[in-house]
């Protein structure tokens, strides 16, 4: 009986129906751990409760450690809304062998109670940061989390790959999931940029801003009926895609313009459905293209016309102060209540600004985002007007293109021999041993295929620079638009009842 008990035991793990080994595995940090390949589940709980799981098709190996945070939590990018606060406090940095097909992949990171009551997070606002390949920021994927709050644990999914460093962070907000600001000029739409970290806020229609600031900054962002033809004079036939400006005023424009000169990346959204029907009101071919850009509106910052000094009020040079003078300005400070610690009690923000007279082309790096519809680019000064510049690009460049040199010299006249044809020769070759007169043959044989190699190579390089886009805009092509406006019909998926229906009137045709 025991002999029966044995083998069929034995048969059981023979058939890998008892996988019990390679459904949880407890690990330690800096410990090189197997990954299978065989599509089973492998999953590592480590001494912190942190997880890490994902089918794989490939075998490879998998090393964890912990590290101090190389990055303040409140240099985020990805979800809007600030501050961000740590809630474990070291960063787990996930490392493997060029695993980069694996199937369903997850970190799940274990937060600290105590953390979140210290610094009042709602668990529904946790998120888990991914270090940025520059090692700047932390970015939040906020499509792939996912938050326990029975167990503590914030999730990000369906990784293909995990190699990097995460950490678990917590936003001290009242609003969960996006916070999105509405338009308006008044003290309630008004945004407080805290002045330390990068600080991500985006508006109601998509406007979206990465603000890196060296002190608080308060904001205001609304929306400006009509764009007048004398303001497009300097865009070089460009037209503006939108009837309206973006107006974007804050409170050290006008008196401390020096200090708003921060690094700020502005994201404005745009139509699909308007660009297409722009695109063929322009009589644009399937094949063609447009250049889109971004232009602004930049602060007077001498509207008087004044020469010499033009520091501005904030920036006059210092006077020298004993220290009892010092001191006693410090009591004052102090007996008046304090160094005011918001923005906006210290400069309101203000309702009108002097602006340029016309819109200028950014002139900067643009990136197009297809997936949110957005064209994204740094400005210097964030203060100002904005507005998305259009612009016909003409048709794709066609590849055929850089063979047209060898097709004009494949026909040749009749009639006329072969050695007509070559070049007189040199008087100094002329001086040459007869001897000497094939290897000169040879070598001038040799020389002339090279012409039309060069000039195909100097042709294509031409076409490479034609086809870039000028500095601050972005080539979309009218396949990406129709794609595009496809996707923002469907708001965003796959069309699954259309398919659905096709493919039950096609199956049906055939019955």
């Amino acid at each position: 009986m025991i002999s029966c008990t044995v083998s069929v035991l034995f048969l059981f793990l023979s058939c890998g129906f008892y996988v019990p080994a390679l459904a949880q595995q407890q690990a330690q940090f800096n410990q090189v751990l197997n990954i299978n390949g065989d599509m089973d589940l492998n999953s590592f709980e480590f001494p912190d409760r942190s997880k890490v799981e994902t089918f794989s098709q490939t075998q490879g190996q998998l090393i964890v450690n912990q590290n101090t945070p190389p990055v303040p939590p409140n240099q985020v990018t990805g979800s809007t809304g600030q501050p961000f606060v740590a809630l474990m406090p070291q960063s787990m940095s996930i490392n493997t062998n060029g695993a980069d097909d694996l199937v369903g992949g997850q970190i799940e990171l274990a937060m600290d109670p105590q953390m979140l009551e210290q610094n009042a997070v709602n668990p529904d606002n946790t998120y888990v940061g991914q270090l940025s390949p520059d090692r700047q920021t932390w970015m939040i994927m906020e499509p792939l989390r996912s938050v326990n709050i029975t167990d503590m644990t914030i999730r990000v999914q369906k990784r293909t790959s995990i190699d990097g460093e995460y950490i678990a962070l917590g936003r001290q907000t009242v609003e969960t999931s996006n916070v999105l600001v509405p338009f308006g000029t008044d003290q309630a739409n008004s945004v407080v940029i805290q002045g330390t970290g990068l600080q991500e806020n985006e508006f109601v229609d998509g406007f979206r801003m990465s603000v890196r600031a060296t002190q608080p900054v308060t904001m205001t962002v609304d929306v400006k009926d009509g764009v007048e033809q004398g303001m497009l004079t300097q865009l070089q036939d460009q037209m503006t895609l939108n009837d309206f400006r973006y107006s974007v005023v804050t409170n050290l424009a006008g008196v401390q313009p020096d200090l708003n000169r921060m690094v700020t990346v502005v994201q404005l959204p745009i139509n699909a459905v308007r660009v297409q029907k722009i695109m063929q009101s322009m009589g644009i071919l399937p094949d063609g293209q447009v250049q889109i850009g971004v232009a602004q509106r930049g602060v007077l910052q001498n509207p008087g016309g004044a020469t010499g000094q033009l520091q501005g009020i904030a920036q006059a040079p210092p006077q020298r102060r004993g220290r009892g003078e010092f001191r006693r300005e410090i009591l004052k400070r102090q007996t008046n209540g304090g160094t005011p610690t918001q923005p906006q009690s210290n400069n309101p923000v203000a309702t009108e600004l002097l602006l340029e007279p016309t819109f200028t082309p950014v002139q900067a790096d643009a990136v197009f985002d297809p997936l949110n519809m957005r064209i994204a680019i740094p400005v210097p000064q964030v203060d100002g007007e904005y507005i998305i510049t259009m612009k016909n690009a003409g048709a794709a460049p066609q590849p055929e293109a850089a063979q047209q040199p060898e097709a004009t010299q494949q026909p040749e006249p009749s009639g006329q021999p072969a050695p007509e044809a070559q070049a007189p020769p040199n008087p100094s070759e002329a001086a040459r041993p007869i001897n000497g007169t094939g290897s000169a043959a040879t070598e001038t044989t040799k020389a002339e295929p090279a012409e039309p190699e060069e000039s195909t190579t100097k042709l294509e390089r031409r076409q490479e620079k034609s086809n870039e886009p000028p500095k601050g805009s972005v080539l979309i092509a009218m396949k990406e638009v129709n794609q595009m406006v496809e996707l923002q019909k469907w708001g965003g998926q796959v069309p699954i009842t259309e398919m659905m229906t096709k493919y039950v009137k096609e199956n049906t045709g055939k019955k």
